[in-house]
């Protein structure tokens, strides 16, 4: 039997006992395994190498009550609603069944606020808790560390009073919600990464079947048109791009880089041991 860990709650700031804590849902781990396989566990794939395991990354962060409002505002719902494996994409069949806002070869745009049963909120509070948790510590994944992104202290702390429910969604943010366009998306997922854009910086996050952008910075006047949480349409779009990116940092990690001028064909996921 483990022992009680008292120490103080990195979302409340409360000294309680503290949980172990999960960097990426349980539910994520999950969805991804390979049921009827001898091993089922996930293949993990960094720049060193491919390995199979069951290790989830944790740590004593969160209190109960913080974990458990971390389920119920946004992790049941998305894992509910992501892709699922065997055609199973429940947010996106819900919003392709509404009128596209636009459409062309290469995208389609939904209005959420056309569906009701698009929780925007959830959508909105699930990946943002992501990103905070990649942002409050390093975490280590066995012997490997994955280095905290960084928010800024700034926003960071307004994050962490957005989860807490004392504030609305952090100010000069916005956030991109893409869904793949894609019969079968890859079952796989990635740990937040962060690239410099013209109006500050991007954080993004894939997990089956849903890609998360959030940008942060003081000029973001033309992403609020793509803001799922500020634009009054909640746009969200379905198109290869989450995809076709995610595939890219997979065929790089296995040392793959497309030649200038040419890009590997989008393949669909495998579900042939499923």
């Amino acid at each position: 039997m483990k022992h009680a860990s008292i120490g103080v709650c990195s979302l409340c700031l409360g000294t309680r006992e503290l949980r172990e804590s999960h960097f990426l849902p349980k539910a994520l781990y999950r969805l991804i395994l390979a049921r009827g396989n001898r091993s089922p566990h996930p293949v993990r794939l960094t720049s060193e190498g491919r390995e199979q395991t069951a290790f989830q990354a944790t740590h004593r962060l969160l209190c109960a009550e913080c974990e458990t409002r971390f389920d119920q505002n946004g992790e049941n719902w998305v894992m509910k609603h992501c892709y699922r494996g065997r055609g199973v994409f429940r947010l996106r069949a819900i919003l392709v069944a509404t009128n596209t806002l636009e459409a062309n070869a290469n995208f389609q745009l939904y209005s959420a606020s056309s569906a009701p049963a698009v929780n925007v909120e959830q959508l909105a509070y699930f990946c943002t808790s992501v990103f905070w948790r990649a942002a409050v510590r390093d975490w280590y994944i066995e012997n490997r560390k994955y280095e905290a992104i960084s928010l800024g202290e700034r926003y960071q702390e307004q994050i962490r009073r957005y989860l807490l429910g004392e504030a609305g969604f952090p100010n000069n943010a916005t956030l991109c919600v893409v869904l793949s366009k894609l019969k079968s998306p890859a079952l796989t997922f990635n740990f937040p990464d962060t690239i410099r854009v013209e109006s500050g910086y991007c954080h993004r996050l894939h997990i089956p079947g849903i890609d998360f952008l959030m940008t942060i910075g003081k000029r973001l006047d033309e992403e609020q048109l793509t803001c799922i949480v500020r634009s009054p349409v909640h746009p969200v779009f379905v198109c290869n791009e989450g995809d076709a990116r995610a595939q890219r940092e997979v065929l790089k990690l296995m040392g793959k880089v497309a030649p200038p001028g040419f890009e590997y064909p989008l393949v669909e996921g495998s579900e042939s041991h499923r």
